[in-house]
């Protein structure tokens, strides 16, 4: 599985996946000429999971380099959900926002009726902001309340540090040789995050 950036060629697929059958009441949907402004924006990345088979899924972000250092996630979908995809795309996503593009808060916002994207946010750490009322207009007429969550970067790298922690005490129990290893190795990793090389 890995995670490119996506171009005008890959618009077809993205617009597939946004147009999966059940997917109409759970993720936005765009034409292409608003994919092709969207992309073209200098503050929009948007990001392609791909397979050996071709796209699994994408993402948008916008924000990227603005003096808020806020970036909001407008769209993420996997064409086959349920098989844990969505909750790795995710986090890769939020560890893109904070050590590659310099964000200090990632945010987005979901259908208040899409329960397992939001059970998925929530295990990635985000945490619920509050309810955009009747803010999403629906094909079908009505409009849609939208939940606001967010995860700040200095709570993305707490819950890191205990993630790695747990994964050296885990180590530990079977090799402590190893376990030092790593412990060493998430150090370095950590001053790199932080800017703090060299």
């Amino acid at each position: 599985m890995t995670i490119r950036p996506a171009t005008e060629a890959d618009i077809p697929a993205i617009m597939e996946i946004e147009r999966t059958p059940g997917f109409d009441r759970y993720v936005g949907r765009s034409e292409a000429a608003q994919h092709e402004a969207m992309m073209a924006a200098a503050d929009c990345r948007y990001l392609l999971l791909a397979d050996e088979t071709g796209p699994a899924g994408f993402a948008i972000l916008q924000g990227i380099g603005a003096p808020s250092q806020v970036i909001y996630l407008k769209r993420i979908a996997i064409r086959s959900p349920g098989k844990g995809l969505g909750k790795w795309f995710l986090s890769e996503l939020i560890r893109l926002s904070f050590e590659d593009y310099g964000a200090e808060k990632f945010w987005l916002d979901a259908f208040e009726t899409n329960a397992r994207a939001r059970h998925v946010y929530t295990s990635c750490g985000l945490q619920f902001d509050g309810v955009l009322r009747e803010h999403y207009p629906l094909a079908d007429g009505t409009r849609a309340n939208l939940v606001v969550m967010s995860i700040l970067k200095r709570e993305w790298l707490l819950a890191e540090a205990q993630r790695q922690s747990r994964v050296v005490e885990e180590a530990d129990a079977h090799d402590p040789e190893i376990a030092d290893f790593m412990e060493a190795a998430f150090v370095d990793i950590g001053r790199s995050v932080a800017g703090k090389d060299g």
